[in-house]
């Protein structure tokens, strides 16, 4: 069975404008009521009669007011995936 929507990064190129709540909910990987409260939040919500559209353009830039800085990880991660990258294989001939 394969899904009825696309991939956002296969859409990327051709994002449109205006999404309802199920569409975004799957581009941007929340739920649709939190979406809802977000784009709301975000100023993005438009009524049109009975539908709500979402303006993608207003409510990712509501996000990127969120973005955390990168940070670095812990000593502890680094040790453990230098001892996994360096353990032989089994079944390997050196």
């Amino acid at each position: 069975m394969s899904y009825s929507y696309k991939c956002y990064s296969d859409t990327k190129d051709f994002m449109k404008k205006f999404v309802n709540a199920e569409e975004g909910a799957i581009i941007y990987g929340i739920s649709k009521s939190r979406i809802i409260v977000i784009a709301r939040e975000a100023g993005a919500v438009y009524k049109v009669g009975n539908s709500a559209l979402i303006n993608t353009e207003l409510f990712e830039k509501y996000l990127e007011r969120f973005r955390e800085p990168a940070r670095e990880l812990p000593k502890h991660t680094w040790d453990k995936l230098k001892e996994m990258t360096n353990t032989p294989k089994t079944g390997e001939n050196s």
